[in-house]
C-alpha cells in the first residue's frame, strides 16, 4: 500500500495514510523533517494509517526529538492496530515528547460468536472466521498458531461429538486472546499414548501451539463440551494442572497429561 504524507488542513498538522514500514520509513522521515522544525506542537493525523512497524516507530521518535522548545509530537486518532503497536513499544511514555490523542478505546473482552454446522466442510469456514478476527484485532503474528489449534478442536467436535453445530467464541484482550470451541456432545475420556493408535495427537498439537488449554467436559447427564484456549501476545507458556467446575470436569492441561482428542 503506497504511503501518503500530506497537509491536513490545519497549521502544523500532517496526515499520514497507508503503511509506514521499512520500505518507506526514510522517505517519510525526510518529508516530516521541514515541519518538525520550529516552535510548537506538530500533529500527525493517523486516522488513515493502516500499519506501522518498528521502522515507523523510529520515524516518530526522531521527529519528536527534532521539535524545538516545549513542542510535542501529537499522534491523533490511530486505529486499533496502530494503537497496539504504540502501546507495546511505550512510545508515549513520560518525557518522550509524544502524546496520543483521540484513540478509540479498544473494546477488550468483547466476545464475537459464530455458529457453524457440525460438518467437515465447515472446519475451513471456522478457520477463515478465526483468522479474520485475529487479523482485525491485531493478533496477526499469532494467527497461524491460533487458527491451527482451533481447527483441531473444531474437527474433533465435528467428528466425535454427535452435535448438530459448533459454536466459536473469539474474545480479544490487550495482552492475550481467548477462543472457545463449544459443542453439544459428550467428552471422550479415553486416555492413551499417541503411539497406541487412535486419536490424541490433535490435543498434543494444540498444547504445543497455545499458552493455556482447559476443557469443560460434556457428560451423559449434562452434554456440552467447551474447549477454551488462550494465546498470549508475549508468547510465554502458562500451563497449569488440576481443577474442576460445577458443570462437568474442567481440565487444565499440562504437557504431562494425555487426553484423547
Amino acid at each position: 500500500m503506497p504511503m501518503e504524507v500530506s497537509p491536513a488542513g490545519a497549521p502544523r498538522t500532517i496526515r499520514l495514510a497507508g503503511e509506514l514500514d521499512l520500505l518507506n520509513a526514510e522517505e517519510v522521515e525526510a518529508k516530516l523533517a521541514p515541519d518538525s522544525k520550529g516552535q510548537g506542537d506538530l500533529v500527525l493525523d493517523l486516522s488513515d494509517l493502516a500499519f506501522i512497524d518498528s521502522s515507523g516507530i523510529r520515524v516518530l521518535i526522531r521527529t519528536a526529538e527534532r521539535l524545538e522548545g516545549r513542542g510535542r509530537l501529537i499522534l491523533r486518532s490511530p486505529n486499533r492496530q496502530v494503537q497496539v503497536v504504540l502501546s507495546l513499544v511505550g512510545v508515549a511514555h513520560d518525557g518522550s515528547g509524544i502524546v496520543v490523542e483521540g484513540a478509540q478505546e479498544p473494546e477488550w473482552g468483547t466476545a464475537v460468536d459464530r455458529t457453524f454446522p457440525a460438518e467437515r466442510a465447515a472446519v475451513a469456514q471456522i478457520r477463515a472466521f478465526v483468522r479474520r478476527r485475529a487479523l482485525e484485532d491485531s493478533f496477526g503474528d499469532w494467527a497461524d498458531s491460533i487458527v491451527l489449534a482451533v481447527s483441531e478442536a473444531s474437527a474433533n467436535a465435528v467428528v466425535h461429538s454427535g452435535s448438530p453445530q459448533v459454536q466459536i467464541t473469539w474474545r480479544p484482550y490487550a495482552d492475550h486472546a481467548e477462543v472457545e470451541v463449544r459443542d453439544e456432545g459428550v467428552f471422550r475420556r479415553d486416555i492413551r499414548s499417541p503411539w497406541e493408535g487412535g486419536g490424541n495427537r490433535g490435543l498434543l498439537l494444540m498444547m504445543s501451539l497455545m499458552d493455556q488449554i482447559s476443557i469443560t467436559c460434556g457428560t451423559d447427564t449434562r452434554p456440552g463440551t467447551v474447549v477454551r484456549m488462550v494465546k498470549n501476545r508475549n508468547g510465554r507458556r502458562r500451563m497449569s494442572g488440576g481443577g474442576s467446575s460445577g458443570s462437568g470436569t474442567r481440565r487444565f492441561l499440562s504437557s504431562q497429561q494425555r487426553v484423547a482428542l
